[in-house]
């Protein structure tokens, strides 16, 4: 599904939005311009319709260069390992907290098991462990072809969340992950890493860069406007109040 020039949804968890498999999250793809960029892994069962998509949106599989995790949820990145057998020369990116643990198949550190145990994933998921190539670290830039991001610190719904955020198409794009979504809302879990205090300050951390699109790991993509979303989350913790969560 082609959203604006450079950037497709490849792969969803979501009914109608590119559905690849319902454990997935959304899988965004950025056209470069000197190679193509994936934004999340989804959870490692539905990679061949992933590339199905990326051929039917007019791409090449094998011109796909990254794959940047937001985090370690297996729904983000649990497919990091079968994209690495796939297409065994991409370079796959994660925060270091989030690529010791992939390295390793932390499935505690990562809330596998705690999510396995809430039925949300089925009883023979298991995370494979999987290399990371790029330690992506918070406050830098990475340079993906014509395309810069900045890798901005998102934790609060779990440790080492990243965001990327950068000029693509002429308009501040934000892949947000799990740290802010449509109509301002954010995503709370009883997991050992999530933090409200955490997640607010990230809420503030983004709306500061006042991204035009908002590009979240899941939920329809907002491709203009995106500040109305992000001051829906902004009025609430002004009145110390939480934004809205998705679940």
């Amino acid at each position: 599904m082609q959203l604006t020039e450079r950037i497709h949804l490849v792969g969803s968890g979501e009914p109608d939005l590119a559905t690849s498999d319902p454990l997935d999250s959304q899988v965004y793809l950025v056209d470069t311009g000197e190679g193509l960029a994936c934004i999340d892994a989804g959870a490692g069962r539905s990679v061949e319709r992933i590339l199905a998509e990326v051929r039917t949106g007019g791409l090449a599989p094998d011109e796909i260069r990254w794959v940047l995790l937001t985090h370690g949820h297996a729904d983000h990145a649990g497919g990091a390992s079968a994209w690495r057998r796939r297409l065994p020369a991409i370079a796959i990116g994660a925060s270091r907290s989030v690529a010791g643990w992939l390295e390793t198949a932390d499935e505690e550190a990562t809330c596998v098991d705690r999510a396995r145990r809430a039925g949300i994933y089925p009883p023979d998921y298991r995370l494979e462990p999987c290399a990371i190539d790029l330690v992506l670290e918070p406050g830098a830039t990475i340079e993906l072809g014509s395309i810069r991001l900045e890798i901005v610190p998102t934790e609060g719904h779990a440790a080492g969340h990243l965001a990327f955020v950068g000029e693509i198409d002429g308009a501040l794009t934000a892949f947000s992950g799990d740290a802010l979504f449509p109509r301002g809302r954010i995503l709370l879990q009883d997991t050992w890493d999530c933090d409200l205090r955490l997640a607010l300050r990230s809420v503030e951390r983004l709306a500061a860069l006042d991204p035009s699109r908002l590009l979240a790991g899941h939920l329809a993509p907002i491709l203009e406007g995106a500040r109305d979303h992000i001051q829906t989350a902004l009025a609430r913790i002004d009145r110390l109040a939480v934004p809205e969560s998705i679940t």
